[in-house]
């Protein structure tokens, strides 16, 4: 027995030094939003390329910096978040955790209200997160692939029409109200540490 868990902790030569992780990930909007004047279902997806810079500091815990672009229906946002990783155990394939936080900046906006809500989401940066538990595959010494569910959140406005008596209804042209709204997503993350 003292052999084999000799040999587990050999397998991972790696302990501490700078790493690097690229990911890919795919989650859609849960949940509906309430505005003054009807409910709106948070038909937004969120695609995120993300690249994280950071030091590991033992085989289980390492963090760092993640970057990268998340583009929604018709916005797209610029996160720059702290990122906390966990591997829960020192074997090939292993559960890991994480926990992303910071502040998403916009990239672009559409002005023009979707057809269907005539709303404009996400149109403003804010605070962002998101956490996942999932799954790390060794593939070689320094290379793990990891799979992960994952949920995020990001705080923004959505700006709508409150129609106003005596006047023409453009609400497919323009917006003449805002809202906050703390907008949410699960989904899938598809990472590979190297």
């Amino acid at each position: 027995m003292a052999a084999n868990m000799q040999a587990q902790s050999a397998y991972y030569k790696k302990e501490r030094g700078f790493v690097y992780m690229t990911s890919l990930g795919y989650a859609t909007g849960l949940g509906n939003i309430e505005l003054e004047t009807k409910t709106v279902k948070n038909k937004n997806f969120n695609i995120s390329v993300n690249q994280f810079l950071g030091y590991q500091f033992n085989n289980f815990f390492y963090m760092g910096l993640t970057a990268g672009f998340d583009f929604w229906r018709h916005t797209a946002f610029i996160p720059i978040c702290l990122s906390l990783n966990v591997n829960m155990m020192e074997t090939r394939i292993a559960p890991i955790f994480y926990l992303n936080g910071g502040y998403s900046f916009k990239w672009y906006v559409s002005s023009k209200p979707e057809v269907m809500d005539r709303v404009v989401h996400g149109t403003c940066a804010g605070p962002t997160g998101e956490t996942g538990l999932g799954v790390r595959i060794k593939i070689r010494d320094h290379v793990i692939m990891q799979i992960a569910a994952c949920y995020k959140n990001q705080y923004s406005d959505i700006r709508y029409t409150i129609p106003v008596d005596g006047e023409p209804d453009n609400s497919a042209y323009t917006t003449n109200s805002v809202q906050k709204v703390l907008y949410h997503f699960a989904g899938a993350r598809l990472s590979i540490k190297y």
